[in-house]
């Protein structure tokens, strides 16, 4: 009896790590934490009084959210496929570049479907201003990904990805209005975004350095160690600016309870505690970015 009750709870665990995984694999989590930040952003900065249907109203029915939630799949699937290319999946490759590599002949017709869905939504839905600021920052992006995808080393990849990521999700408040309260957060966004990179850097570092993947935690090794400091910092300054009335209480808070998360993430990776390899914590980095959802619907 003990041994069946063992095997179950094994085989309840090992089914928990994969649904973990799954959102991981199919570069979804990316686009959820998006939408997530990017509600949470015209929450706090957008008066009530004029919100419409390019802000807040029914937010997962307007077109910045549909659009914002296509770009960043077609951003993160596309590095995937690229990153296949030269990858030698013989060395050690982390299980969302393995699901890429086998399932690139349907995912490379279905981005190129996605791309032109959403490139069509965005012409016909999205206000003009919006429309532009969108347009300049996927400038930024390519140039980021033609960077990485051929320069390939001596990039620190995770600080331009959180910066852009948090000016992404802001843009739709940055169209309307530019104060500083704004970009402090914008900044504090970043800063939330760049040490979840490196968390998902620092646990898949070993099968980085096998397929010659450049990131700032190869580059910068003692970075490693700092992270849970770093992220209590974070932490502390956002608190601090919430309470000092600089930034909206609800951005402050979130921020605050996100970097607290990724506390015991960035050192469980190393030791593997709960039974879950450093790749599984790495995923879990993400799921700590997907508070605003919580915050959502507490003060909505």
């Amino acid at each position: 009896m003990a041994t069946i009750l063992s095997d179950a709870s094994r085989n309840t665990t090992r089914s928990l790590r994969g649904l973990i995984s799954i959102p991981n694999i199919l570069s979804l989590d990316a686009p959820l934490v998006a939408i997530g930040w990017q509600w949470l952003m015209l929450f706090a900065f957008t008066n009530p009084a004029t919100r419409n249907e390019q802000t807040l109203t029914a937010p997962m029915f307007t077109a910045s959210t549909v659009v914002l939630f296509m770009s960043v799949w077609l951003i993160y699937t596309a590095d995937r496929l690229l990153d296949c290319r030269r990858m030698d999946f013989d060395r050690k490759a982390s299980r969302r570049h393995r699901f890429a590599k086998r399932w690139s002949p349907i995912m490379w017709p279905l981005w190129g479907v996605v791309l032109m869905l959403g490139g069509l939504i965005a012409l016909t839905h999205l206000h003009r201003e919006l429309l532009f600021a969108g347009s300049i920052l996927l400038i930024f992006v390519t140039l980021y990904a033609a960077a990485v995808h051929y320069l390939q080393r001596g990039i620190p990849k995770e600080f331009i990805v959180g910066t852009l990521f948090a000016i992404g999700v802001s843009l739709p408040v940055m169209t309307s209005r530019l104060t500083l309260s704004l970009v402090i957060a914008i900044g504090l966004l970043a800063a939330l975004f760049v040490l979840n990179c490196l968390c998902v850097a620092k646990a898949q570092r070993a099968s980085d350095r096998q397929q010659g993947i450049g990131s700032a935690i190869l580059m910068f090794p003692h970075l490693s160690a700092r992270l849970p400091w770093l992220a209590g910092m974070l932490a502390t300054a956002s608190a601090v600016l919430g309470v000092s009335g600089l930034i909206p209480t609800s951005i402050a808070a979130t921020i605050s309870l996100s970097s607290i998360l990724l506390i015991p993430i960035a050192v469980s990776i190393d030791d593997q505690i709960g039974g879950l390899t450093a790749s599984q914590w790495g995923e879990l980095a993400d799921y700590a970015l997907l508070l605003p959802f919580m915050v959502m619907a507490i003060v909505t």
